[in-house]
């Protein structure tokens, strides 16, 4: 006499190793890492600089105020500076004068560009005036100048 095929589907050796191997991992516990280890210093700086260069191209086209100097073909470009592994660096206008100097006050963003280029090299990708009077600096992650290198990520 025929058995039914449920009986075969529902015991069938492969089965059994299915559930059998799914029990003895459900027990086991997952590794578990030190927060403050030194391995995670990298992967903790990326993430800073990733996060802090996309709210500072957010800080363009967000908050108070209706318009903004930024384009949406424009704020595309920046967003993609930052999926290259670009950084992006954001300085108030006092601050900016401070560091690169008095100069740029009233000086345009492609003049401005063009000098970081000479001073600092290839390393500086893009420079723009963005809302609220503030300097948006594109670099490539090896710039080691200062007031790059002391930037406050955070």
């Amino acid at each position: 006499m025929p058995t039914p095929r449920s009986y075969y589907k529902s015991y069938s050796r492969t089965s059994y190793r299915r559930h059998n191997y799914k029990s003895k991992t459900a027990n086991r516990k997952s590794p578990t890492y030190m927060k403050n280890s030194p391995a995670f210093r990298r992967p903790r700086m990326e993430c800073e600089w990733r996060l802090t260069s996309y709210r500072n191209i957010y800080s363009q086209f967000a908050g108070a105020g209706k318009w903004t100097s930024f384009s949406p073909a424009a704020a595309n470009k920046w967003l993609n500076y930052v999926n290259r592994g670009w950084h992006v660096y954001k300085w108030s206008n006092r601050d900016f004068c401070r560091y690169f100097g008095y100069q740029w006050q009233t000086g345009s963003p492609t003049a401005c560009l063009r000098w970081m280029r000479q001073k600092y090299g290839s390393y500086i990708k893009a420079v723009t005036k963005g809302n609220g009077n503030t300097w948006l600096v594109a670099t490539t992650p090896n710039v080691t100048a200062r007031p790059f290198y002391n930037y406050n990520w955070k």
